[in-house]
């Protein structure tokens, strides 16, 4: 009889905890901001817009993370000249030239979403964004048979771009 108290304790202890451990896990999970509904990557987003309590915010904050990663990585071009040593002169300037142009776009468009967003231009902001989802080095890469060296932290730029957009679709207090 002892044994059996025992044993409905243990039971009831431990429904106990796994009941607060499972409420603890979805409390975390719906610390999501709210700017980050439509976003694939709710996580991704919530860190991106870094407690901000304003869709403004929210997307500036969002873009500046975006723009500083797009920048590390043009900044890691160079990186590019082993993955493509084996190919002819010709072909290797044209790879390079189109990295440098694909990089240089995804900033220009990031800083002219800045500008947009200063400027209350929402439809110019959503345009600039969309333009950034440039992936012509990484495209012509692959066309090449060359493996981008730094493609993990190009689909993380994918990644965030498309955060923007998620945020900026919804348009939140704006």
């Amino acid at each position: 009889m002892a044994s059996q108290k025992f044993n409905s304790l243990s039971f009831l202890l431990l429904a106990i905890i796994i009941s607060a451990f499972v409420h603890g896990v979805v409390s975390t999970q719906l610390q999501v901001s709210p700017f980050c509904r439509t976003s694939l990557t709710k996580g991704l987003c919530s860190t991106m817009v870094n407690g901000a309590t304003s869709w403004h915010d929210a997307i500036g904050n969002a873009i500046s993370v975006t723009l500083s990663l797009a920048k590390e990585l043009q900044s890691k071009n160079g990186l590019i000249a082993p993955a493509i040593a084996n190919l002819s002169p010709a072909a290797k300037k044209s790879l390079q030239e189109t990295c440098n142009e694909s990089f240089q776009t995804i900033i220009d468009m990031l800083e002219e979403g800045q500008v947009a967003l200063a400027a209350g231009d929402n439809g110019t902001l959503q345009t600039k964004l969309s333009a950034a989802l440039d992936t012509d080095c990484d495209d012509e890469l692959s066309n090449f048979g060359a493996t981008f060296p730094l493609a993990n932290m190009a689909k993380e730029l994918t990644k965030k771009v498309s955060v923007c957009l998620a945020i900026t679709a919804q348009n939140v207090g704006a």
